[in-house]
């Protein structure tokens, strides 16, 4: 799933079946009721990539 790559990914286009980055679309896993911006889409996006760096890195303190 792109999302757990963590690069940096662009978001360029927002429906509510799927969101596109530069590379692919990532479909939802149900359609959403109303269609987002990209700008938001790209704040989710951003603060997975990262949640997932903090994990890989050991930072992460959720569980503390």
């Amino acid at each position: 799933m792109t999302i757990l790559k963590g690069e940096n990914m662009k978001v360029i286009k927002t429906t509510k079946e799927y969101f596109e980055t530069e590379e692919e679309k990532v479909y939802f896993f149900e359609p959403l009721e109303k269609e987002i911006s990209v700008e938001d889409m790209q704040k989710i996006v951003d603060a997975n990539e990262r949640l997932i760096k903090e994990l890989k890195d050991g930072s992460n303190t959720i569980s503390e």
